[in-house]
């Protein structure tokens, strides 16, 4: 199946993950990028990432994994940007999980709480979508960098 995003550009879930990959192993501190379950079946992106690095700053947890899923379907697609740390497991989910929450959610979860909010995000296109979550993150996580 051949979906139609922004710019009148056409792609099927593996070119959008493919493009999602190539768009992680250019970012600063994230490393070992990889198709999940696998390279011939992709249904997302795992990266491990150097927090560090990543923020450019000192942080009290230094390793994470980043995780991406674009799954096409009629109507709106379903996408997620997920980090997981030692303490906090955090993202924006654009989904049917939480209708009452807008189109797309923003989840934390701790030891203590699961917080679901809106996610005032309305990019459709994966790597759009990806973009405007990597530049939210920091501020995000900075949020939690207490513990």
């Amino acid at each position: 199946m051949v979906l139609f995003l922004a710019g009148g550009q056409g792609f099927t879930r593996r070119e959008g993950l493919r493009r999602i990959k190539e768009r992680l192993e250019k970012e600063p501190g994230f490393s070992t990028v990889q198709y999940r379950p696998s390279r011939l079946r992709p249904r997302s992106v795992v990266a491990d990432v150097d927090t560090e690095m990543f923020l450019g700053k000192e942080f009290p947890r230094q390793q994470a994994t980043f995780e991406v899923t674009w799954r096409p379907r009629a109507g709106a697609d379903v996408q997620r940007v997920q980090w997981a740390d030692d303490a906090v497991s955090l993202g924006w989910h654009k989904d049917d999980d939480h209708e009452d929450l807008g189109t797309t959610h923003f989840q934390i979860e701790t030891e203590e709480e699961l917080v679901h909010e809106p996610g005032h995000l309305e990019a459709k296109a994966p790597l759009s979508f990806l973009e405007t979550c990597l530049q939210r993150l920091p501020e995000k996580l900075d949020e939690t960098g207490k513990s």
